[in-house]
């Protein structure tokens, strides 16, 4: 028989690279046996394909006693956690570990905490296996003292599934981008996004328009909100499904992402796929 996996992570929303991944993951990978979403919206996209089990949480006690039960019950099992934050592993004091696999992967680029050094390498040694997705990720957790023969180095990358976009949504696009050449960037409502740099890009040239696809909560979505409703060639999109981002991606005319810092950049790769011109900062 062969190997099973539980993914700790989340299908969108909201919309990131846990979720991105763990939702492609889920219903490219038939080994997956249940999906635990460790994010709180309602509004979930769980793929038509995938066929495993699904868990919720509700919050964050329901989901810690969850987990704890569940890691006493799974047996033989791969347990695959994907977070964004390493502060998440402090659940790691508490949880058991029994007979099981534990694979641990970080999707942002910089690996930041609050957790005293000698308690974070007691806990990322408790893992089996840690994914690295980039040099910086590596050299990190070499400091920490894992050994060379638990990091795996890998990518958060898995193409897209086939694009079903929302038919209004659709339209709308169509009718948009066939005005003028028309740029992409997406990402959430904070600074390291530096969407006024692709404001600052676009406002002047009117031979161009721009879309920006912005998700989720931010120390500037206010900012944004009111800002943006001056600019003719600008237009917001808040809160897109995958598919409708994917749409408009794949009919843009460049995608751009001048991020200060960055983990794989999913978009970028997805952009390349779609033989779409990138315009980026080096900071994957």
């Amino acid at each position: 028989m062969g190997k099973s996996f539980i993914l700790v992570g989340g299908f969108p929303k909201p919309i990131g690279g846990v979720t991105t991944f763990v939702r492609r993951l889920a219903a490219s990978d038939k080994r997956i046996d249940e999906v635990v979403d460790i994010y709180f919206d309602k509004d979930k996209e769980i793929p038509l394909n995938y066929l495993g089990r699904y868990k919720r949480l509700n919050n964050k006690l329901f989901g810690f006693l969850y987990l704890f039960f569940r890691m006493v019950v799974w047996r033989n099992k791969y347990i695959h956690f994907n977070f964004s934050n390493m502060n998440s592993l402090v659940f790691f004091l508490f949880f058991p570990k029994l007979s099981t696999k534990w694979i641990l992967m970080f999707h942002h680029g910089a690996l930041e905490t609050c957790i005293p050094p000698y308690i974070l390498r007691y806990l990322l040694r408790r893992f089996d296996y840690i994914y690295c997705m980039n040099n910086q990720q590596f050299n990190a957790y070499r400091m920490h003292g894992i050994v060379t023969s638990k990091l795996v180095k890998a990518s958060s990358y898995i193409k897209p599934t086939i694009c079903s976009p929302d038919i209004k949504f659709q339209q709308e696009i169509d009718s948009y981008f066939s005005s003028k050449p028309t740029f992409i960037a997406s990402g959430y409502p904070t600074l390291i996004y530096n969407f006024d740099w692709c404001v600052r890009f676009i406002k002047d040239r009117k031979e161009y328009q721009l879309a920006l696809f912005i998700y989720g909560e931010g120390s500037e979505k206010i900012r944004f909100e009111e800002q943006l409703k001056q600019y003719e060639n600008i237009r917001v999109y808040w809160d897109q499904r995958e598919d409708n981002f994917n749409y408009a991606l794949m009919n843009s005319f460049y995608y751009i992402r001048p991020n200060a810092r960055d983990s794989f950049g999913i978009a970028v790769a997805d952009a390349v796929n779609f033989n779409v011109k990138v315009l980026a900062s080096d900071v994957c």
